[in-house]
């Protein structure tokens, strides 16, 4: 008995934070400009994207406090799509968690807010602001409208900085870099680590782990332009601005697959937060 109580215990706490935040009213800041809608939900479940995700987030939260390691990753596994799993796993040791982005507030104290669907992925905007915080924190989550299954996650701290011109040319200055040395015979794994040199990129712990990832030979798609085979011609779309400002979303097309591109304002300038790929038409491991 006394070896099941720790577990018995840990199942309580999970049941009580869970009915808390499922059925407790969500808030929600007040419409302004800071959040553009994205495009209306055509086809597709972004309510259940949402419940998800906010159900993810309570047990994993309620799991790191507890220290159940084994049960933090049983439960990334079980929500993350397998082709964004290797790119999460990477070690994060110099920066915060990158899945619950340092937020260990209590989840029923967190703001989840449906932004709409990109590139037929869910946006969830989630935002809080510690206590003695100056500013709001946010994660901005892209999933799978059907499932919940996450396909990308950005950390930012709030700052109404994010411009669109300003995420525009950041996104477009990446992938001309990218297409560019990639077309010249360069490796994916060279192409990043010359963005990681210098410039505003260099801060990305995206490409960090997106280097590691590649680097173990985990990923069998390219994760900047997520296609396979040739280097595609990558076009953006039209920035959207969300979380208070402080992400901006770009749409891009790489042949026939759509990219979702989440650009963040760091101190060396512009930098890319994520790149979520849509592969379910040629990755099922997710499902």
């Amino acid at each position: 008995m006394k070896q099941r109580t720790p577990m018995i215990a840990f199942a309580l706490v999970l049941a009580g934070l869970l009915g808390a935040c499922t059925t407790g009213r969500v808030a929600r800041p007040a419409a302004s400009s800071a959040t553009t809608p994205l495009r209306p939900a055509a086809h597709t479940t972004p309510s259940s994207a949402i419940t998800e995700v906010r159900g993810f987030y309570t047990r994993y939260v309620a799991a790191r406090e507890l220290g159940h390691i084994e049960a933090v990753a049983a439960l990334v596994r079980s929500h993350v799509a397998g082709w964004y799993l290797p790119i999460l796993d990477a070690p994060y040791k110099a920066g915060p968690d990158p899945v619950d982005c340092g937020l260990r507030a209590a989840v029923t104290r967190w703001i989840f807010q449906q932004a709409g669907v990109l590139g037929g992925q869910a946006v969830i905007v989630i935002g809080s602001r510690p206590r003695g915080a100056g500013q709001e924190l946010w994660i901005v989550v892209t999933a799978m409208p059907g499932t919940g299954k996450i396909t990308g996650i950005t950390c930012s701290i709030g700052g109404s900085q994010v411009t669109r011109p300003g995420a525009r040319s950041a996104a477009a200055s990446l992938y001309s870099f990218y297409t560019s040395g990639r077309r010249q015979g360069a490796s994916a794994t060279a192409v990043i680590g010359r963005l990681l040199m210098g410039g505003p990129t260099s801060g990305s712990s995206f490409l960090q782990q997106v280097k590691y990832a590649l680097a173990r030979q985990e990923l069998s798609y390219d994760p900047v332009t997520c296609t396979t085979g040739r280097v595609p011609e990558v076009a953006a779309g039209k920035p959207r601005i969300v979380a208070g400002r402080s992400v901006g979303l770009i749409m891009a097309s790489a042949d026939r697959h759509r990219v979702v591109v989440t650009i963040v304002l760091r101190a060396k300038g512009w930098t890319v937060g994520d790149i979520a790929c849509d592969r379910r038409p040629l990755v099922t491991a997710a499902r």
